[in-house]
């Protein structure tokens, strides 16, 4: 694992690159297929399709009802606007203010292709808000990239929320306050002037002063829809105004899949409604078993018996059937679907080894997700959004991967009772669109490069016209090797690799890549 540090420099990116496509399939496809531009593979991967099983509409006016509180009515209608015109969405995003410098450059790359469509003036993100605070993107506070990277401790994680808060899910954690901002402020004070230079300080600290702290922030009750407000205040800073960068609006997966999950448990017509009746609910269990996204069946049967392995089981991907069960800790809990008195029910525990159990039955449903109890799993969001409704969804590496799984397992289902029409509407949908994995911007570190996040963006100041034309002609396959830093962590089990390989790759990286990307320089004060 480790023979990689002993190459020459040169090789050092070359060798990790290799190492991803390996490890994560669909990199290895991209980059098989010609060594294109930004612009070029946008192009390719922005594909609409011309039909599907249920009408487009239904998403864009359930955007509106979720927009209209947070960003206002004209917002709203032009989003909705703009997504029917377009129905092309990023969903590898996580939720919650982002400052995970491979979404943000990914979000930036979608925005490149949104800019060249006239009328276009926004960019929908789709962000999954199943995840708790603690996770990889770090919803919990920032991330910081422009710090000494030696050592494990890079990015440099800044907490807003307590540490008691980290497993509550993004999608149940209630909003920042101006007390706990506070604090947060006199944590960003404290810090080491030698690890955190006072540029980057600096500019955090007028985030929250400006954007946490204002009035329509404020005024939310929940972190969710801070967020919403948050990235698009953060995302409208990072950009020059003649870049004429649309407008990115970041818009829960998971409320999403609620507002058309509960029209379509009740419409005979749709496709959520006919897999989810009594006679195909147990096909679908079986089919999509063990389909990377949907769930395990054995694993989750075993969870059910073994109550106090909850923990592991929760770590071992086992994954639930279509929804998640939310405990009074805003915790998630895998269901598995069993048949209880006749009747089909969603089961799960939690890990205090308390029950849940939720009818299937469409109101009972309907009912528990307004509660908050039942949140849409991956399945069941992309089953409404995707696959019902063909919209273009842009994932992450893994999604480009299960998505075409889920689509095929659907439509051997409608095969097989003899709708065969709709398994082709629902074969229609591109389901293998892969947009992450890439950045453009870098922070030169004198010698070694690490990614820009929005941070170290917004301090070396904002993006330009000429830098996004520039950005377009990179080479697909230089912004992979410019995102290893984070891709790495993500996909490889970096606890096996020698102290310093973050320092020797961002080396590497400076030979390799210092005339093929953005390189910002940050005064060093």
């Amino acid at each position: 694992m480790n023979n990689w540090m002993n190459a020459g420099e040169p090789d050092v990116v070359e060798q990790l690159l290799m190492s991803v496509r390996k490890q994560v399939p669909v990199v290895g496809q991209v980059l098989s297929a010609g060594d294109q531009s930004i612009a070029e593979y946008l192009q390719q991967v922005c594909r609409v399709s011309q039909r599907s099983y249920q009408p487009c509409s239904d998403i864009a006016d359930v955007i509106y009802e979720y927009l209209t509180p947070l960003l206002g009515e004209k917002m709203a209608e032009k989003t909705a606007a703009d997504f029917i015109q377009h129905p092309v969405a990023l969903t590898t995003n996580h939720h919650g203010v982002d400052f995970f410098s491979q979404s943000v450059q990914g979000s930036m790359m979608l925005g490149l292709a949104k800019r060249e469509i006239e009328g276009i003036s926004t960019i929908p993100v789709f962000s999954c808000a199943n995840i708790p605070l603690n996770n990889l993107t770090y919803p919990r506070g920032a991330l910081l990239y422009d710090v000494d990277c030696k050592g494990d401790n890079w990015p440099l994680k800044v907490p807003f929320f307590a540490s008691k808060l980290r497993r509550q899910l993004v999608a149940r954690v209630k909003g920042l306050t101006p007390e706990t901002l506070q604090s947060a402020l006199k944590r960003i004070r404290k810090l080491d002037d030698a690890e955190v230079r006072l540029p980057l300080k600096e500019t955090l600290k007028k985030l929250i002063e400006e954007d946490y702290l204002s009035e329509d922030v404020q005024a939310q009750q929940s972190y969710a829809a801070q967020s919403v407000i948050l990235n698009r205040s953060l995302w409208n800073r990072l950009f020059s105004a003649s870049a004429n960068m649309p407008e990115l609006i970041t818009i829960e997966l998971e409320k999403l899949a609620e507002g058309l999950l509960s029209k379509d448990l009740f419409n005979q017509n749709s496709l959520v409604y006919q897999l989810f009746s009594d006679q195909m609910i147990g096909s679908l269990y079986q089919r999509l078993d063990r389909v990377s996204g949907c769930w395990d069946k054995a694993l989750l049967e075993r969870r059910w018996v073994n109550r106090n392995d909850v923990a592991q089981m929760q770590a071992s991907g086992c994954g639930t059937f279509c929804f998640w069960g939310v405990d009074d800790r805003c915790c998630r809990i895998p269901l598995m679907l069993i048949e209880d008195q006749e009747q089909v029910m969603l089961c799960g525990c939690d890990d205090r080894g308390k029950e849940y159990r939720f009818s299937l039955d469409a109101e009972s449903v309907s009912e528990s997700m307004r509660l908050g109890q039942l949140l849409p799993s991956v399945f069941s969001c992309y089953l409404a959004i995707a696959l019902a409704r063909g919209v273009t969804c842009l994932g992450g590496y893994y999604q480009a991967a299960y998505l075409p799984e889920m689509q095929a397992g659907i439509a051997d289902l409608l095969v097989q009772i003899n709708q065969p029409q709709k398994a082709s509407d629902v074969s229609a949908s591109y389901t293998n669109g892969y947009l992450s994995g890439m950045q453009a911007i870098m922070i030169n570190q004198g010698g070694g490069v690490v990614p820009a996040g929005p941070v170290e963006i917004l301090t070396s100041g904002p993006v330009t016209a000429s830098e996004l034309d520039f950005i377009s002609g990179i080479s697909v396959c230089n912004a992979h090797k410019g995102s290893l830093a984070e891709t790495i962590p993500d996909v490889m089990p970096v606890n096996e690799f020698e102290t310093g390989w973050l320092q020797t790759l961002a080396c590497a990286q400076y030979k390799q890549l210092s005339e093929k990307v953005v390189l910002r320089q940050i005064t060093r004060c």
